[in-house]
């Protein structure tokens, strides 16, 4: 927590010179990740937070600095910068993965694994709207022991109805580990239906998903380690924004029916769920738009 109490100062101060902020900070607790070594127990909880700060620099320029303490994942600090229009949205910027390292035995711990973010955005207001988007680790020249690798990205084409917009998305998280002369990598692959339905006057948004979410472990060179385990995913969320300068949001996951792609396991039939809240807020200081 106080890890993430600095890096969150960190990036209000960088912005203090600017007119406006927006803010967003949440936190989140899973039971869907595996361990490290591809261990498999859902009554273990973890536990993350997620704080963003933006501003906008110029008419059509917009800056964002983001910690993304994931509770399965790991944790990535990450700025942007996006250009946008009506109808396109362009982002990219340096991330940084933070004290990931697995703390291997006689390994070098790595404070900081340097990685890059980009993205795209296009819209046809009221009609389509289609994003792509990645932050990925940059590779070193040479590689530590218990050195994380970690990579996030997403593909998703949406449409509007009347007061609903439908989202088809696939997205995936992975987290790449070295040890020794194996990597260990561990991934959450998501395939999802995400519908959010809204009325013109009305301070509520609720939405529902529908996933089939992908548990996958690979060791390279031991195919015995492979796990891989397929969920039916039903998901629900609201927001509430009484006023235009604030909202509180809440949503969540669960398992409907989880099932193993691989060897018989044991435990499939415990629930697991994905939570997170928080809450957005625009400020404005004296003289801001």
């Amino acid at each position: 927590m106080k890890r993430t109490l600095a890096l969150a100062a960190i990036a209000a101060c960088s912005m203090l010179g600017a007119h406006a902020l927006d803010l967003v900070t949440e936190c989140a607790a899973s039971s869907f990740g595996l361990t490290a070594d591809g261990g498999f127990d859902p009554a273990v909880i973890r536990y993350g937070e997620y704080f963003e700060v933006s501003d906008r620099l110029s008419p059509n320029l917009f800056g964002k600095l983001a910690y993304d303490g994931d509770p399965v994942n790991g944790n990535l600090l990450s700025a942007r910068a996006m250009y946008r229009t009506s109808y396109l949205e362009i982002a990219a910027g340096p991330s940084f993965g933070v004290l990931n390292s697995t703390g291997a035995a006689g390994a070098i711990p790595v404070l900081f694994q340097p990685g890059l973010g980009l993205g795209f955005k296009v819209t046809a207001p009221g009609i389509v709207v289609a994003t792509a988007d990645t932050e990925f680790a940059l590779p070193p020249a040479v590689f530590n022991d218990g050195q994380v690798f970690l990579q996030k990205s997403e593909l998703s084409a949406g449409f509007f109805l009347p007061n609903v917009l439908c989202t088809l998305k696939v997205s995936q998280r992975t987290n790449s580990a070295v040890d020794g002369t194996a990597s260990k990598t561990g991934s959450t692959t998501d395939y999802g239906f995400y519908t959010t339905a809204y009325k013109k006057g009305s301070i509520f948004r609720v939405s529902t998903n529908f996933i089939y979410r992908v548990l996958a472990y690979r060791v390279t060179d031991d195919s015995s380690s492979d796990l891989t385990i397929g969920n039916l995913v039903l998901g629900a969320g609201l927001i509430c924004s009484p006023k235009a300068e604030y909202s509180i949001f809440v949503d969540g996951d669960g398992s409907l029916y989880s099932f193993s792609l691989g060897a018989p396991m044991t435990g499939l039939d415990r629930f697991m769920f994905n939570l997170r809240a928080g809450v957005s807020l625009s400020l404005s200081s004296p003289g801001g738009d």
